[in-house]
């Protein structure tokens, strides 16, 4: 399941650049550099029960809330844009103990349409890492994991002018991410997750 899981992401994001590629390349995006910093609410479920001698309950998390920052470049005269957003968010688990999410990926960012009014489309996806800390409770909750991310992203380009930019943006990178080892569940846990990010960025 996990690895069919892996495959679907990584597919999608080969159809979705092998649909694109060939279309004129447009002005988009930022045009040159650019960073961000913005809010994150992290939703995450998986069907797998805890490794925990005291406890084999299926595993919850509740809704993360946490922030992001992110540092990209989006190719001049091109579609295409490269970036890599850091996370960090605060999950109950069980409902019981709260334990922090450490992540970042590498993304690569295809701007799909862009209207005159400064609204722009994209799609963004890529690989990572992720970090999930102990709890209270010394459950063996710590982990780490590896990411593959592909998911919608929305623009609203309140100024652009030749040195410099600034963009609302909206991004919905859904996410697997594989915890490895014998620590949240037996033999590796795997996870779906979706990241919102809700970020203010500034190209220059």
């Amino acid at each position: 399941m996990r690895y069919k899981l892996l495959l679907l992401l990584i597919n999608l994001g080969l159809v979705v650049g092998s649909v694109f590629y060939s279309q004129p390349a447009d002005a988009c995006g930022h045009e040159g550099p650019y960073a961000g910093i913005g809010y994150t609410q992290l939703l995450m479920y998986t069907p797998e029960h805890q490794l925990n001698p005291l406890s084999s309950r299926r595993i919850t998390f509740g809704p993360g809330y946490g922030g992001h920052a992110l540092f990209g470049y989006d190719f001049k005269g091109a579609r295409w844009g490269i970036q890599m957003p850091f996370e960090i968010a605060r999950l109950k688990l069980n409902k019981s103990e709260w334990v922090t999410y450490l992540g970042s990926t590498i993304e690569g960012v295809f701007h799909i349409k862009e209207w005159s009014n400064g609204f722009d489309f994209h799609v963004q996806g890529g690989i990572g890492w992720s970090y999930l800390t102990e709890g209270r409770d010394a459950d063996q909750t710590k982990s780490w994991g590896i990411t593959a991310s592909a998911g919608p992203g929305f623009s609203y380009y309140f100024a652009r002018t030749e040195k410099v930019s600034g963009a609302l943006a909206v991004e919905l990178p859904f996410r697997y991410i594989y915890y490895l080892g014998n620590h949240l569940s037996r033999n590796g846990t795997s996870v779906i997750a979706l990241p919102i990010r809700i970020s203010m960025q500034i190209g220059f």
